[in-house]
């Protein structure tokens, strides 16, 4: 397929553009992304795009006052990148004979807009844009649910890619924090690598920063639908290495979960074969060996990756949490939290991460705040992070709000599994206990209040 620019296309043409992308299945069930999407679109058309700004969205689109302080310029960047991820997999897929093309350049607000004229080559069309669709209702489902179970690959014959894609592909870009000209750079060697990656992205971020069965499970289809596109490039088989071992690692039947261990080596083995120099693929080995036991190898692993050079949230995050996890969370603090001082500020863990970690360190406030933090951004929470909020509520004396939390969070997890499971993710005894005990002490309370 050919791509040629011609002409700055007008209002109308913009506004067909517009409609095509929010009617599409790759963007039916996103709707605050349709509403950021539309805003910035029709502010640039009636002249005011140089004006758009993080708190202006922030308050036009979702609502946020002023005094709502940095978070809600956070929630926005968050959102902006969800968009562009969106977009990419619209163009890559469902989209990709519009004559029309909206841009949202990265580190900005503003959108842009190219006239397109297409000629179609003999490539099998694609027929998963509905894919991302899916996977979020899954992940909308997913809050404190605890189901295990596998996802369903997806059948399509990938292009194939060139060795100079390959090269670009394992040695220099990182499916995690693929800027836009790179993008444009595989896209015109390989739209179907170009969508591998996008689904990596996705997939990554349901695999963090909450860990949850049904979201992983949600990843997993990206995971395979990536390979399928590019079984050439090592990032897909990360990206299942990753998703393998979670389901792995919260599972509960013995048989599955060496099932999917073994599935998990595989993969990771694979990527690295591929791409042996890459970080990604070097990360997901180190989580492979975490949940095979081997903890303080895989911490080592995840730190030979980052010093790598490659400045990336994602992987960066998998070693927090590991050191979390490992009952190193006096490290994870000491390397630096999320900064409150502004929008610009660094972060160099995610405060999930650093809730647990401040929990572990007996930071009960932090904890609260962390976690208030992780939700606004995110939008959602686990299992394992709410059972953590309601200690540190018991643990600061806000016993009634923990009793409220705790109601929600029995429906899903039952007291019986909640000393196997936490055990599971730390790996001191003296951690599991410290959560342990007081979300117990909840539980009890309000089974006695239910009684009466």
């Amino acid at each position: 397929m050919t791509l040629n620019v011609s002409k700055e296309p007008d209002a109308m043409q913009i506004q067909d553009a517009l409609k095509s992308v929010l009617d599409s299945r790759v963007f039916a069930d996103a709707r605050r992304l349709k509403s950021f999407l539309s805003y910035i679109v029709q502010e640039t058309l009636d002249g005011r795009g140089q004006d758009i700004r993080a708190k202006l969205i922030a308050s036009d689109v979702y609502n946020r006052q002023p005094e709502d302080g940095s978070e809600q310029e956070a929630i926005v960047r968050v959102d902006a990148g969800r968009l562009r991820r969106r977009l990419d997999a619209y163009y890559g897929g469902e989209g990709s004979q519009d004559p029309v093309r909206i841009y949202v350049p990265s580190g900005a607000y503003i959108p842009s807009f190219e006239e397109r004229a297409i000629e179609t080559d003999n490539e099998e069309p694609d027929n998963a844009a509905g894919l991302i669709s899916n996977v979020a209702k899954l992940a909308a489902a997913a809050l404190f649910v605890v189901s295990i179970g596998f996802a369903a690959g997806w059948a399509l014959k990938p292009a194939p890619a060139t060795l100079e894609l390959k090269r670009a592909d394992e040695e220099q870009i990182d499916a995690s924090s693929l800027q836009s000209d790179q993008r444009l750079t595989v896209n015109q060697v390989s739209s179907a690598s170009l969508l591998s990656l996008t689904f990596v992205d996705e997939a990554n971020g349901l695999i963090m920063p909450s860990i949850d069965p049904a979201r992983v499970r949600a990843a997993l289809t990206l995971c395979l639908r990536a390979i399928e596109l590019s079984p050439e490039s090592s990032h897909g088989h990360a990206c299942k290495a990753f998703a393998e071992a979670f389901l792995a690692f919260i599972g509960v039947d013995p048989a599955q979960r060496s099932e999917q261990l073994e599935a998990a080596t595989d993969a990771a083995e694979t990527s690295l074969r591929i791409g042996p120099t890459s970080a990604y693929a070097q990360t997901a080995s180190a989580w492979v060996a975490f949940v095979a036991g081997e903890r303080d190898r895989a911490i080592e692993k995840t730190e030979a990756a980052l010093n790598m050079g490659v400045q990336n949230s994602f992987l960066r995050n998998f070693h927090g949490m590991m050191l979390a996890f490992h009952g190193r969370s006096d490290e994870v603090l000491a390397t630096g939290a999320p900064s409150t001082n502004g929008p610009d500020a660094e972060i160099t863990y995610h405060p999930f991460i650093v809730a647990g970690a401040n929990f572990l360190t007996q930071d009960y406030r932090g904890t609260i705040e962390a976690v208030d933090r992780a939700v606004s951004l995110e939008g959602r929470t686990s299992a394992l992070m709410t059972a953590i909020y309601v200690a540190a509520l018991e643990n600061s004396n806000s016993s009634g709000v923990a009793d409220d939390f705790a109601r929600n969070f029995s429906n899903s997890w039952q007291s019986p599994k909640f000393e196997a499971t936490l055990s599971r993710y730390f790996s001191r005894q003296e951690d599991v206990q410290a959560i342990l005990g007081p979300l117990e002490t909840v539980m009890e309370r309000i089974e006695r209040k239910s009684r009466n």
